[in-house]
């Protein structure tokens, strides 16, 4: 990684989708739970809505270069966390849970830690 910034800032978001998958360690991997569960539900919330606001912070440059991911999507979600929270359809999150924080847990680390 050429920017230390954009490192920095990939380290952060790293971190939270390991939040995010230990939360579901922790509570298991029924959606049921995960819907009714408000501390389950609001954790991956809360970890969701800081990868988006980590996400804003990366260059353009960055951004442009590594769209293997789609930035806006990730930086959108956080803005419905925050605007939506009382409206966020479980579902989508758990969807996003499973599918979306995984790859991107994936992508980061290669990333950071490859030697290419």
């Amino acid at each position: 990684m050429n920017n230390s910034k954009d490192a920095s800032l990939l380290k952060h978001i790293l971190k939270h989708c390991e939040a995010i998958i230990a939360a579901q360690k922790r509570f298991g991997q029924d959606f049921e739970v995960f819907a009714k569960d408000t501390d389950y539900f609001n954790s991956v919330c809360m970890s969701l809505l800081q990868i988006g606001e980590l996400a804003n912070h990366l260059s353009a440059e960055f951004r442009t270069k590594h769209n293997v991911l789609s930035w806006p999507e990730i930086i959108g979600l956080r803005n419905v966390v925050v605007h939506g929270y009382g409206q966020l359809d479980a579902a989508i999150v758990w969807a996003t849970l499973n599918e979306d924080v995984p790859k991107l847990l994936q992508y980061c680390a290669k990333l950071l830690f490859s030697s290419e």
